[in-house]
């Protein structure tokens, strides 16, 4: 084994931290995963022997970079057994700030998957459990490191909008349906689509304007989902109206046209169930420390992609910039010269260009312990704009963002 590969240490190893596990690889620098702590350890290590698909087990299996992984149940076991370079956390969301909080005691580079916390005695125990730490901490935040948000961030600094006065930002999921019928639907794991969604959102939003959040106010509903006297645990395959319901596997195939068959799952469950609680649309307002104001709605029932829209338009005295993800496009048009320029960007890449970013950070935060562009502080900023979202929606109030 050379000298310098990167030892790499995994709690709660899913589908999507197995992906970013994978894509380091990219950047050429020698690492391998050394440990993954993990309830399944026992499932995973076996499809890593059995070279088992990644579709029967929804995580990502790479043998080349697991050939001496060590599996351990427990966190803390792996943590006190093993000499990691870094650790990334993927579990479910409702364990992301007890297992950072194990990570904090090491003072190891970690990388933490959003949100931070669920609810704000986790994002307080959080707080404090980071307030000495001095190794780097890797935020997955994609959007802001993608290659659209960075070249946004670069014309606001050059001044050709001047100040950003005035912020509307749109999120309509054309996958949304995958918080209804599959674990993210247990709200006592993910804490609502605020979360969820929003944290992303939110975050590239104060990125981009250099602000944090001063108040909040915010409202949600649930118009289509969880409206239907449906079991919580029914999946789609044993209900009696599959055939019909325009939910189905076979209607999302026959009159959708995706996918190449028609698919039974094992996991999907009904999205009508009673007792779903994640909201389907919402909106917050709000106002920046600066005194500008941010409007932003996220949708979750929208279908067909070209609907799909997830971006935000930045006005300026001199200018406006619109740009949309799923467009590839920046447009920049000046307010006092007839000028309008588009910004074109190619390439298909995973979460329009900033997984890259991120991994490439983690890498350099082990390596070097190079600081990160989306560091801790920026997950806890999002987060409690989130928390105090949701407070509001519950509510019908504005409110202070701030530490209750």
């Amino acid at each position: 084994m050379a000298d310098n590969m990167l030892k790499v240490g995994i709690i709660g190893f899913g589908l999507r931290i197995s992906h970013m596990a994978g894509l380091m690889k990219i950047f050429g620098f020698p690492y391998r995963i050394e440990a993954i702590a993990d309830p399944a350890c026992e499932e995973i290590e076996k499809a890593v022997k059995e070279k088992t698909p990644e579709a029967r087990t929804r995580r990502r299996i790479d043998p080349e970079l697991m050939q001496d992984t060590k599996y351990f149940s427990s966190a803390d076991e792996m943590l006190d057994k093993t000499e990691l370079d870094g650790v990334m956390i993927g579990t479910r969301c409702y364990l992301h700030t007890e297992m950072a909080c194990k990570v904090a005691k090491r003072n190891l580079p970690l990388f933490l998957e959003k949100p931070v916390a669920i609810n704000f005695e986790q994002l307080k125990m959080l707080q404090k459990a980071f307030e000495n730490f001095t190794a780097p901490v890797v935020i997955s935040f994609p959007l802001r490191l993608s290659p659209i948000a960075l070249k946004v961030k670069q014309i606001i600094e050059s001044g050709r909008i001047g100040y950003v006065e005035h912020v509307v930002a749109v999120n309509d999921v054309p996958y949304g349906v995958g918080y209804f019928n599959s674990w993210y639907r247990n709200y006592n794991e993910v804490g609502g689509l605020f979360l969820q969604k929003a944290t992303h959102d939110f975050d590239y939003i104060f990125f981009l304007t250099g602000q944090k959040p001063k108040t909040i106010a915010a409202m949600n509903s649930q118009r289509i989902y969880g409206n239907k006297d449906k079991p919580f645990d029914l999946l789609c395959k044993d209900c009696d109206e599959k055939m019909e319901c325009a939910e189905s596997p076979f209607n999302l195939f026959y009159k959708r046209f995706a996918g190449e068959k028609v698919e039974w799952n094992d996991w999907q469950k009904c999205v009508f169930s009673r007792e779903i609680k994640n909201e389907d649309s919402g909106n917050a307002l709000i106002e920046l420390n600066n005194g500008v104001q941010v409007s932003y709605t996220q949708n979750f029932f929208v279908r067909n992609q070209k609907v799909a829209r997830r971006g935000t338009r930045l006005y300026g005295y001199k200018g406006t910039i619109d740009f949309d993800w799923y467009r590839n496009t920046i447009i920049v048009y000046d307010h006092f010269t007839p000028i309008v320029e588009t910004i074109e960007f190619t390439g298909d890449m995973p979460h329009f260009g900033g997984d890259r970013e991120l991994v490439y950070d983690f890498l350099m935060a082990m390596k070097e312990k190079r600081p990160s562009r989306s560091p801790m502080e920026a997950g806890i900023t999002s987060a409690l704009a989130c928390l105090w979202a949701r407070e509001s929606a519950e509510k019908r109030q504005f409110f202070e963002v701030k530490m209750p």
